[in-house]
């Protein structure tokens, strides 16, 4: 017991560790191209700090059916329920800031919108597990595995695909290829859907996992195989993405320094920087997500002596 509540009051934070810098990925992003400001800004922060706080306050939900005192299980219950809120702040600020604006259906966003459905999925069937009489039933089930897939694939794996899309001209001063990018976000969504969506109804059927033969029990080696094709999917769309690298390094489109349109501060160099990064200083002049704004301004360098600053808005 005392191993239990040492590995799970660091390893849950330690989920968050990964969910955050993929949820500021996606706040980061979205209003590129949707072309609005982020809806809530300031909500979208302050709830980053409410998911970081929540996050350490609830690791006991891990151990409902590990025979920890009654009277701690209410608690972290509430505490986990309550960790749902600033989650779903962003969720609701994501879909706001999209909202009638004007969608540039390009790679990043793509992997995007598959995030944020992916995710709220894995919010979604966290609330059962975090309930002590349900998660009682489907403790150690695959569908405790299917949320938790759900979490990080939503949470940081497609998050990190936009990212690589969106900043690769930038590190590289090469555009990744739009066209094998859109065939991978396919790939990778559907190999997604495959692999989790069948771990949902192995668990309510009772499917426990590290169990190595389940043979006799009808009904579930379909489902199984099923996550194995979406397994085998992810891995090749990952290929994709090696081989869309590679190729694109050698025989790229040359980037532009902000082929995005973005407002944020590293747009204002060339693409790939330069060693020395910014010749002059940046100024932050506005709000980092003012698009749709006419005339703003988010940051410029500062002039040279005798010269003229570079501004980006």
């Amino acid at each position: 017991m005392l191993y239990q509540y040492l590995f799970w009051f660091y390893s849950h934070p330690a989920v968050y560790v990964f969910v955050l810098l993929g949820l500021g990925t996606i706040s980061d992003i979205i209003p590129v191209f949707a072309r609005k400001p982020l809806f809530g800004y300031k909500g979208v922060a302050v709830s980053s700090i409410g998911i970081a706080a929540g996050g350490t306050l609830v690791f006991a939900h891990h151990m409902f059916a590990a025979g920890i005192p009654g009277f701690l299980r209410i608690p972290f219950m509430v505490t986990t329920l309550l960790v749902a809120v600033p989650t779903g702040v962003k969720v609701f600020a994501w879909v706001a800031t999209m909202w009638m604006g004007k969608l540039r259906m390009t790679v990043p966003l793509l992997f995007v919108l598959s995030a944020i459905i992916i995710f709220t999925i894995g919010g979604l069937t966290g609330i059962p597990l975090g309930i002590v009489p349900t998660d009682l039933y489907l403790h150690d089930t695959y569908f405790v595995v299917g949320h938790f897939h759900a979490t990080l694939f939503g949470g940081f794996l497609f998050p990190v695909m936009a990212a690589i899309y969106y900043w690769f001209p930038k590190a590289t001063g090469r555009m990744l290829s739009e066209k094998l990018g859109k065939i991978q976000w396919l790939v990778i969504t559907v190999g997604t859907a495959c692999l989790i969506l069948p771990m949902f109804g192995l668990g309510l059927e009772g499917m426990r996992r590290r169990v190595a033969d389940y043979s006799l029990v009808s009904g579930f080696q379909s489902l199984h195989i099923t996550t194995a094709v979406g397994g085998f999917l992810i891995f090749a769309a990952l290929v994709m993405l090696g081989y869309n690298i590679v190729n694109s390094l050698k025989r790229g489109q040359v980037a532009s320094a902000n082929p995005w349109g973005s407002l944020t501060i590293p747009w204002l160099v060339s693409s790939p920087p330069p060693e020395e990064n910014f010749a002059q200083i940046p100024e932050v002049v506005g709000n980092p997500y003012g698009y749709g704004i006419k005339g703003h301004i988010h940051a410029r360098l500062k002039p040279e002596q005798d010269g003229e600053g570079t501004e980006i808005g």
